[in-house]
């Protein structure tokens, strides 16, 4: 009798093993490329297409290693000019990345790593510090009717990301300010989603407008500053 219920719950265990493993590894393994954001702290958003093993929207803040940290902030500090850093990561899935490993290898550049960037640091260790957000895009899903925002950052540095929803739509990364930087509104949660009175017409902010509303409380926002990062319509068609 032992043995047979010894065998049961091997072959149990096994089970649950190999099926929450193969949970795990739907995602075949590529490189998913990031938007560097931010010196005080490196914010970096995962550039996204609608098709597997992209489909995901991902905010992260990240800690380089000391020197490679010291050159992607001296190198920023020396092309005020150069918006866009990127960071090209060694292959690995996703979802595991973000939720169990938290630590890769990656190369570091001053421009998009796929159009003409050069390279201003290799090898360099990568460590997830914080996920802000981590969700993939949902068959039949439909936009809303306003632009949606992901509002994150520090007192420093503030950013907006463009809420994608349903192809075709668009990425926009925007470096802002608020006029009055108020703390609380991250204490439970370290985004919030505005909503801008802008129909959604895949076009980008057009900031005819400074002033937003966080979706969930209704709570006014107002910005003094604003700068465009980046913004991709064709890996979102």
């Amino acid at each position: 009798m032992f043995k047979k219920r010894f065998l049961l719950l091997s072959i149990l265990f096994c089970t649950l093993y190999f099926n929450s493993g193969a949970q795990h590894h739907t995602d075949k393994p590529s490189t998913h490329g990031m938007l560097l954001m931010g010196s005080e702290k490196i914010y970096a958003s995962h550039l996204p297409m609608f098709h597997s093993p992209h489909d995901y929207q991902v905010l992260v803040t990240l800690i380089f290693d000391e020197n490679s940290r010291k050159k992607y902030i001296d190198d920023r500090k020396a092309h005020p000019e150069e918006l866009i850093y990127t960071i090209e990561p060694e292959v690995f899935v996703l979802p595991e990345m973000i939720n169990h490993t938290r630590k890769f290898q990656a190369s570091v550049y001053r421009g998009h790593f796929e159009r003409g960037g050069m390279v201003i640091a290799k090898d360099v260790t990568v460590t997830i510090e914080q996920v802000i957000y981590f969700g993939q895009f949902k068959t039949g899903a439909t936009k809303p009717c306003n632009l949606q925002y992901f509002l994150f950052g520090n007192d420093k540095e503030q950013f907006l990301v463009h809420v994608i929803n349903a192809k075709p739509d668009f990425d926009e990364v925007i470096k802002v300010q608020q006029k009055t930087f108020n703390p609380k509104i991250f204490e439970n949660s370290p985004f919030r989603i505005l909503e801008f009175k802008e129909a959604d017409k895949r076009s980008g902010l057009s900031w005819k407008t400074n002033r937003s509303q966080i979706l969930q409380d209704h709570t006014n926002i107002e910005f003094e500053t604003h700068q465009q990062l980046y913004i991709e319509f064709g890996d979102l068609n």
